[in-house]
């Protein structure tokens, strides 16, 4: 009986330190908390298993940076903007390479996209995402070729579980940090879509936290909703808060 009682003992210890491991993938605490937050998503998972658990470690310190340098960043006023370039998508669903390159002008990275014309670099980046059919452009992969491009950290977040507040302050940091934003939204929480919901990368980059307004600038091959449009900051936000599965890239 001692011995059955001491070898159930040593596999209760031992299942309890195999949780342990499994719960604390991470020793930094601020890391393992983003972790946390990162691991279910599918967009992580993906990245982590086309990328490496290397390139997964460093996304989530670049995660962390990001929340920091936020923290510590005072004074972003009420108006804050880096502006982009209007252009259309060449394909119905390459919406998310269209928005790249708009974000890449707008930080003065565009060169480096080759192509004789915004046409040609928006399907190269089109290649780069590996956009398809099926899919469109996946968040994650969208952030890597963005990075690519430029030296601004970009990070995608998911939405569903912020508030309005703080959405408004990490768009805010984005811009004044020089990042125009990248909203993987759902477009039936725009006005200016009558109510058609369909998954679409639009850029944001302004926004006046007085008014409570942003502008945004959509590469829709439909001139219905292709342009520049200032709308309520509140539209934006729930683009990608309403829906789960939605993110911003900032």
């Amino acid at each position: 009986m001692k011995k059955m009682l001491a070898a159930g003992l040593c596999f209760f210890l031992c299942m309890s330190n195999l949780v342990a491991v499994e719960a604390a993938e991470y020793e930094d605490p601020q890391i393992q908390k983003i972790y946390e937050e990162y691991k279910d998503l599918r967009e992580f998972q993906l990245m982590r298993e086309e990328y490496g658990q290397a390139y997964a470690d460093d996304f989530l310190e670049a995660v962390l940076d990001s929340r920091l340098a936020e923290l510590q960043r005072g004074g972003m006023g009420d108006v804050c903007y880096q502006y982009v370039k209007n252009l259309k998508q060449t394909k119905d669903y390459n919406c998310g390479p269209a928005t790249i390159l708009q974000t890449l002008y707008g930080i003065g990275c565009a060169d480096a996209v080759s192509g004789s014309n915004d046409d040609e670099k928006v399907n190269n980046l089109t290649d780069d995402c590996k956009s398809n059919e099926k899919e469109g452009t996946m968040v994650y992969r969208a952030t890597n070729v963005l990075n690519s491009y430029c030296n601004k950290g970009y990070i995608y977040e998911v939405c569903t579980q912020i508030a309005i507040d703080t959405f408004e302050e990490k768009v805010a940091a984005s811009l004044t940090a020089g990042r125009p934003v990248l909203l993987h939204a759902k477009t039936g929480s725009f006005d200016y879509y009558g109510g058609k919901n369909s998954g679409h990368y639009i850029s944001l980059d302004y926004i006046n936290r007085t008014t409570k307004m942003v502008r945004v600038v959509d590469c829709n091959l439909d001139d219905k909703y292709y342009g520049v449009r200032e709308v309520k900051l509140e539209e934006a936000y729930n683009s990608v808060h309403k829906e789960s599965g939605r993110y911003i890239i900032r």
